[in-house]
């Protein structure tokens, strides 16, 4: 799909993953159309919230399970601290049905597995 935004800036994305291979896969994915652009990552959802702050992204990448702050925590912080639009992504399987609710009701736009 081709995202077509003449004369406007890249869309900033933050990508917050605890796993440094999804990282750099998102980052070598999205930075692969000239409208995105990857501001920054995170590796734990306390970086994410700080960086969140500091980088002012356009759209965050989050991963649900993250060390210090899980996904869905650092989504109702960054709601009520910064709010911006979030893609969730979670690696749980039927057995993670309930994060995957959670981070559905704190907020999250789309639920994506990895």
């Amino acid at each position: 799909m081709s995202l077509t935004r003449p004369g406007l800036p890249p869309i900033q994305v933050l990508i917050g993953d605890d796993s440094a291979f999804m990282r750099d896969q998102l980052s070598r994915l999205l930075d692969g159309n000239p409208q995105i652009r990857v501001c920054g990552t995170a590796r734990n959802g306390q970086e994410v919230v700080e960086r969140t702050k500091l980088l002012q992204p356009d759209v965050i990448t989050l991963d649900v399970e993250m060390p210090l702050l899980n996904g869905v925590e650092a989504r109702k912080r960054i709601m009520s601290e910064c709010p911006r639009p979030v893609i969730m992504f979670s690696s749980a399987t039927q057995e993670g049905t309930e994060v995957t609710l959670a981070a559905r009701s704190a907020g999250g736009l789309t639920i994506c597995r990895k």
